[in-house]
């Protein structure tokens, strides 16, 4: 078949797309991180050409919301973390009330894990600990605003052991929110021990380490908290020695890895297919939280991109004729 030759209109949209990704790729300290994208064609040709919208972050995207607006067909594409959100809309549990009819294109590399740090000096053993003697601890966690996925995930397994910040607060604890896993404020606290404990994920970015190397360390997540959270989506997994070696041994956990690209099942095969080919041939300008995307792995069920939900066919099909399957 024979490709279509493109039409005035055809180009603009195209050079359009292609300076808003220059923009974006030269200004990005600069502007947001919001992306709500949508190609569709003009109304009177709405019944000829189908529509194509993308969306990623925000109030709506940026979360645990992001599956709920792909499986109801608002938003087709959306670049969610991490995995386990897009497992868990899949089976309908915990957060969402109904299984979503979510597909993937891909899952790109991002390893993670939560973790739960606290002082050692607290002679803590585990979660339970605290919810017994109800201590007023000082913990520094992820900022819990728009349905925030990570907060999610903490709050969640919290509540597995009866505990969650209000509690603490109310026991004359302090919580205090960072935006990031690494802030500046975060690091500090850490190193002047301002604070007890430290609640989150994003253990690649550092904050990790310094706290094992001034004085903290990492809970073990109990078995039966971690067979809960595997029911709802969550993979158990460890925080291993070998990459933290402040630690005395592998910790217990469950996994916060994956920036899986999804989409529903409604979308075309044929969509899908150019979806996934577009990754392809655009795989080394493709930033990722890895030292480089690996698209032979996108398709696959990696320790650093658990793919959780079903592939789309259509994006079987390339990865298959790729070789890749």
């Amino acid at each position: 078949m024979a490709k279509q030759r493109p039409n005035s209109r055809m180009k603009r949209v195209k050079a359009m797309l292609e300076i808003a990704a220059g923009a974006y790729g030269d200004r990005k300290l600069d502007l947001g991180v919001s992306l709500d994208l949508s190609i569709r064609s003009s109304d009177e040709e709405d019944h000829i050409f189908p529509s194509l919208r993308f969306g990623v972050h925000g109030s709506l995207m940026g979360g645990m919301k992001a599956p709920i607006e792909v499986g109801k067909r608002r938003v087709d594409v959306s670049h969610v973390n991490p995995s386990a959100i897009a497992t868990m809309a899949y089976r309908g549990k915990g957060f969402y009330k109904e299984p979503l009819p979510l597909r993937a294109l891909a899952c790109f590399p991002s390893w993670d894990r939560i973790a739960f740090v606290v002082s050692a000096e607290l002679g803590v053993r585990s979660l339970w600990d605290i919810a017994r003697n109800k201590m007023p601890l000082t913990v520094s966690t992820r900022i819990s605003g728009i349905d925030n996925s990570t907060h999610y995930a903490i709050s969640t397994i919290m509540s597995l052991y009866g505990l969650s910040f209000n509690k603490i607060a109310r026991w004359g604890g302090k919580i205090d929110e960072c935006a990031h896993p690494s802030s500046p404020k975060r690091i500090e606290a850490i190193k002047a021990r301002r604070v007890d404990a430290v609640f989150d994920e994003g253990l690649p970015t550092k904050w990790l380490e310094a706290a094992l190397a001034n004085g903290y360390q990492v809970l073990h997540l109990d078995e039966e908290i971690i067979h809960a959270m595997e029911t709802l989506g969550y993979k158990r997994a460890v925080i291993p020695r070998r990459r933290f070696p402040g630690l005395k041994e592998d910790i217990r956990t469950v996994d916060f890895s994956g920036w899986p690209v999804i989409t529903h099942k409604w979308l075309s095969k044929e969509m899908a297919y150019s979806l996934c080919e577009s990754i392809y041939r655009r795989r080394r300008d493709i930033p990722v939280d890895a030292p480089r995307l690996d698209i032979r792995k996108v398709c696959h069920d990696t320790d650093a991109g658990p793919l959780g939900i079903p592939l789309h066919p259509g994006a079987k099909r390339f990865y298959t004729e790729k070789g890749f399957l």
